[in-house]
């Protein structure tokens, strides 16, 4: 790996830090504001910031007339049903419990983007990627369980409950789109200097807004509210989208990708930081696996792969 492809790499790090924080924000707003109006905000701020850096810098435009066509449908598409499923997904669980179940399910993303690169990107894996996913998702509910980590039949109930599996079928799309959206930039864009996550958010921002509009939503803005809505539009949307892309485009895709399994862990460990919970064993046990996860995924790609 290069120097150059190395520091893009180490974006990515930093975009899968930021994003560790984003559950309980996301939680928070779209319970405070309503789901539609928290994503309409924060991506419309996050969009128009991208946007100004672009034409201050003139990163990300210079070859949008060479970016294939398909490119700004497709991963438009995708971007605006993974933004507005994770805060209407996130709105609509009815206890804490149940968010706990449905960021694990929305923080399958990285497998599934793993597993994606075989047929978008061509690339070659052997069928032991199996068993690294598996371990890796293993870790995951190991982690999430945390104190419950044998109380499986009540893990069951929560994953079939009537009430919530509206919400945990979106944890899914938000899970799938996402890693869609990762590959096919990948495979539109390269190492093209474009980007168009900055049109997006606005474009979501604007749809989501107007449907805002029409829905009924509980608007309770604070100065709390307005702080959390900055960080989420500023730096969890704006500069972790940036760095994400760049990372994708111009880092090591793979080893970035890899690297986010590590997602659920510190959102985990956020979480119970802002709760004032302690780290419990499961939750230490549940980061070996995934690392172990990671690692095994990781042989079973070919060298000279993504980078």
């Amino acid at each position: 790996m290069s120097s150059n492809s190395r520091k893009y790499t180490i974006f990515g790090f930093i975009t899968i830090l930021i994003w560790g924080t984003s559950s309980v924000f996301t939680r928070t707003l779209s319970t405070s504001l309503g789901a539609f109006t928290a994503a309409a905000l924060v991506n419309f701020i996050g969009g128009i910031a991208v946007l100004l850096r672009q034409s201050l810098t003139g990163s990300g435009i210079k070859d949008w007339k060479k970016v294939p066509r398909l490119y700004w449908p497709s991963c438009g598409f995708l971007f605006i049903l993974y933004t507005s499923s994770s805060y209407v997904s996130m709105n609509m669980v009815a206890n804490e419990e149940a968010v706990v179940t449905l960021v694990l399910i929305r923080f399958l993303w990285p497998l599934f983007t793993l597993i994606f690169t075989v047929p978008i990107l061509k690339e070659k894996a052997s069928p032991w990627l199996i068993g690294g996913v598996s371990l890796s998702f293993i870790g995951i509910v190991v982690a999430k369980l945390g104190n419950g980590l044998f109380d499986l039949p009540n893990f069951v109930k929560n994953i079939t409950s009537e009430d919530d599996m509206p919400a945990f079928l979106l944890g899914f799309v938000v899970a799938i789109s996402w890693s869609l959206y990762t590959n096919l930039t990948k495979k539109f864009i390269g190492t093209k200097d474009a980007d168009g996550v900055g049109i997006y958010m606005v474009g979501s921002g604007i749809i989501l807004g107007i449907i805002a509009l029409f829905a009924d939503e509980p608007g309770n803005f604070s100065p709390g509210i307005m702080a959390q809505i900055a960080y989420a539009s500023i730096v969890v949307t704006c500069i972790a989208n940036v760095l994400w892309n760049l990372a994708i485009k111009r880092g090591n895709m793979l080893v970035v990708v890899l690297a986010s399994n590590f997602l659920p862990i510190i959102s985990t460990v956020m979480t119970s930081l802002l709760l004032g919970v302690s780290i419990t064993i499961p939750i230490i046990l549940g980061s070996f696996l995934v690392v172990a996860g990671t690692s095994w995924s990781k042989r079973c790609f070919r060298k000279g792969g993504i980078d």
